[in-house]
């Protein structure tokens, strides 16, 4: 009986083999795609022919087959664009709302709150809501002033104050890269709900508040921030390779708590001060009056959204030392410096004395200017 049933999954297996490949083929022929590679590896696609650097390979493709070629990352056609001024015609008023869409991968369905996200929406009612929401009423000409001349400069003065009762003692190691994130953070929880920061004592380089919601970003962006072959592999989806999808629905959960806890917090604010002008509210603010007019529209995983692309900082490489580090003072290298060894690279370096001028005949005097 074992015997037996061994045919049985050879058929299926060629069977299902051959359906798939049938069903490539139709979809491709379907949706006459540009030329390209005619050598694909089945359930990969081009994905093994695509070496680093990719502009060199795609520069290598675009001679072979033209301009405007297609590709199979796995399970998602693609269609690249080489040329400037094809690039150009694509985003014309003609075209431009035919392709305005973006790619809704499977990794960012729940990071994107279902890809309503301002970045992430189709082009349709509710991303022309979304944009009059953050051109009108969040990111307005009168706001923005408002927040440059007031919160940012009062947050630059609190983190100077800060740094200066740190290096009161004498030199102190500070790391940079904390610091300006909870500068970044702070800023915005004050944009977004009118809220300042809570600091355990003067020597702490970041906040609660930025202290999680850095735990959040830097546990996210490892995640979609970079091509991710489970979205292209449906199979490392299923059985979810790695624990990329357990992992994204744990941050994922911690980030959307974190959200609605501004969301309530600025209701019950609102609630007890309802005659609050529009000015002296932060964007959650605004939005949760405009949900009191269309509540239908402007619904909390509406603000939500927003909210989730204000907080979706990148994570920046700032001019520090390799370890991340800044120093409030040069140190000198372990064991110090040794005869004939260089000196410390933060030393100052002596500029070289030029060499002296030789002495030559002198230059031939000039005509008199004579003016009329």
């Amino acid at each position: 009986m074992e015997m037996g049933s061994f045919p049985f999954f050879y058929v299926a297996a060629i069977t299902f083999l051959t359906a798939l490949l049938l069903r490539s083929f139709l979809t491709k022929k379907r949706r006459r795609l540009p030329p390209g590679p005619a050598l694909a590896v089945p359930f990969l696609g081009h994905l093994p022919f695509l070496k680093k650097p990719l502009h060199a390979t795609l520069a290598r493709l675009a001679a072979r087959h033209g301009p405007v070629f297609s590709l199979r990352l796995g399970s998602r056609p693609a269609v690249v664009v080489t040329s400037a001024e094809l690039a150009r015609e694509c985003f014309s008023s003609d075209l431009d709302a035919t392709i305005a869409n973006r790619p809704h991968f499977p990794s960012v369905r729940e990071v994107s709150f279902d890809y309503t996200v301002l970045t992430l929406a189709n082009y349709g009612a509710h991303w022309r809501a979304a944009r009059r929401v953050a051109v009108v009423h969040l990111l307005s000409a009168r706001r923005v002033d408002l927040m440059s001349d007031a919160v940012v400069a009062r947050e630059l003065r609190a983190l100077v104050r800060r740094l200066a009762r740190l290096t009161a003692g004498g030199a102190a190691r500070v790391e940079l890269k904390r610091r300006l994130f909870d500068l970044s953070h702070s800023v915005l929880m004050e944009a977004l709900a009118r809220s300042r920061n809570t600091y355990s004592d003067d020597e702490a380089d970041m906040s609660q508040e930025a202290r999680e919601m850095k735990d959040v970003v830097d546990a996210i962006v490892p995640l979609v921030g970079v091509a991710n072959l489970w979205d292209y592999l449906p199979v490392l989806r299923w059985f979810d390779w790695r624990g990329v999808g357990r992992q994204l629905a744990d941050t994922t959960s911690r980030r959307n708590a974190f959200i609605y806890k501004l969301i309530d917090r600025e209701r019950r604010k609102q609630q007890a001060a309802a005659d609050k002008q529009e000015e002296e509210q932060g964007m959650i603010g605004v939005m949760l009056s405009l949900q009191k007019s269309e509540p239908d529209l402007y619904t909390d995983n509406f603000i939500a959204a927003l909210v989730a692309v204000k907080s979706s900082w990148r994570r920046d490489r700032d001019d520090v030392d390799d370890d991340g580090m800044g120093d409030g003072a040069p140190a000198e290298p372990p064991g110090g410096a040794k005869e004939g060894t260089g000196r410390d690279r933060r030393a100052p370096q002596r500029r070289a004395e030029p060499p002296p001028r030789q002495e030559g005949p002198a230059p031939p005097s000039l005509p008199p200017l004579h003016h009329q």
